[in-house]
């Protein structure tokens, strides 16, 4: 099992390629996000800094890949060069002053809608409303939010920084978060026929 070294250098488990039990990789993702989510919740009381945060990354599965290299090649981006979706303090501050001003859910409800977006059953397409833009999100579970079922989905932007400088300089291209909601079966219905050739 692969570990995911923090900021701060605590392990946590995160997701592998390959891994067989996909419930257990879900499982251990979803502990992942908790203590991170735990750690984002209790920074003001704590005092605790960014920089000691159980950050981690989220490991696109070859199938997931290929998603996204569909939608960059469909819009002529360029296609990323690292798999791995950083996770830290900003991406789930956000999401829960996002969520708790706008739809009033709780803090357990907003966990599950995150863990429940990155999945490695999850799906990836263009997000249309904004450019350089993918969607992550779960079709195969649904979370609760007050009495009605709704589908986790993670807003992701394609970045680029180069790494180096002069004639050893590096281009890296990679998928960061923007922000997570709660997505009726109309809205991920519309987003599926996006799918790319």
């Amino acid at each position: 099992m692969a570990e995911c070294r923090s900021i701060a250098g605590a392990l946590f488990p995160c997701m592998e390629p390959g891994l067989k039990n996909i419930f257990e990789s879900e499982k251990l993702l979803a502990h992942a996000f908790k203590a991170l989510f735990d750690f984002v919740v209790s920074m003001d009381a704590t005092g605790a800094k960014d920089e000691e945060a159980p950050a981690f990354s989220y490991i696109l599965t070859p199938k997931q890949v290929d998603e996204i290299d569909r939608v960059c090649d469909a819009n002529q981006w360029q296609k990323i060069t690292t798999h791995g979706i950083e996770i830290g303090v900003s991406a789930i501050q956000h999401v829960l002053k996002a969520r708790r001003l706008k739809d009033e859910i709780t803090d357990a409800e907003i966990l599950e809608v995150i863990a429940k977006a990155y999945s490695p059953r999850s799906l990836l397409r263009q997000n249309r409303d904004h450019g350089q833009q993918s969607l992550i999100f779960n079709t195969h579970q649904k979370v609760k939010v007050g009495n009605t079922a709704f589908h986790g989905l993670a807003v992701l932007e394609l970045k680029t920084e180069v790494i180096g400088i002069g004639a050893n300089a590096k281009v890296r291209t990679y998928l960061a978060p923007v922000t997570c909601y709660h997505a009726n079966e109309a809205k991920i219905r519309a987003i599926q026929r996006n799918r790319p050739k």
